[in-house]
């Protein structure tokens, strides 16, 4: 158990680590959203809360939010355009979580429309949790980008759960 709970940590890390470099980012110039990029702790997320149950949920949430809230935090020291707001992810993540881990099993998890329909309205309901959370707090930005992401992620997210499967071997964890 404890293997593989460090074996999980682990592909958690290396999925934070790819977002962290923006893996397979997207710059559109014509459309003016900026970089673009697959939200890799967030289709980790789901990948497990779906294959096991709330509590895993709940707690791969907890820590995918304070691996990306720490990354806010570095963004923040380069340049003033993201706010400093530590615990938004960390306050969404286990709600997405737990919501999955609770309808995991009512989900053909093993169907690719699944996977991007779940992953794409995750997505878009997460970016807009943090932009309406922003909003309260501080200001409502503008020019912060819902659908492209949410697109981008859910169409690298078949590719993503088939590599997650392939390394954890598990149907049921």
């Amino acid at each position: 158990m404890l293997i593989e709970i460090i074996v999980i940590f682990v592909g958690l890390i290396f999925s934070y680590f790819l977002k962290d470099i923006n893996f397979l980012s997207l710059q559109f110039e014509f459309l003016k959203t900026g970089s673009i990029y697959p939200d890799f702790l967030l289709i980790f997320l789901i990948y497990f809360s779906l294959k096991t149950n709330e509590m895993w949920g709940i707690w791969l949430g907890f820590f995918a939010g304070l691996l990306e809230d720490s990354t806010i935090l570095k963004f923040t020291q380069q340049n003033s355009e993201y706010i400093n707001l530590i615990g938004i992810h960390t306050l969404i993540y286990p709600v997405l979580g737990y919501i999955l881990g609770k309808i995991n099993r009512y989900l053909d998890i093993d169907n690719i429309r699944t996977i991007v329909f779940v992953t794409f309205l995750c997505s878009l309901i997460s970016r807009f949790m943090i932009w309406f959370i922003m909003g309260i707090v501080d200001e409502f930005y503008q020019s912060y980008a819902f659908i492209a992401p949410s697109i981008y992620t859910s169409i690298l997210a078949p590719v993503w759960f088939f590599f997650l499967k392939w390394i954890y071997h598990k149907d049921e964890l």
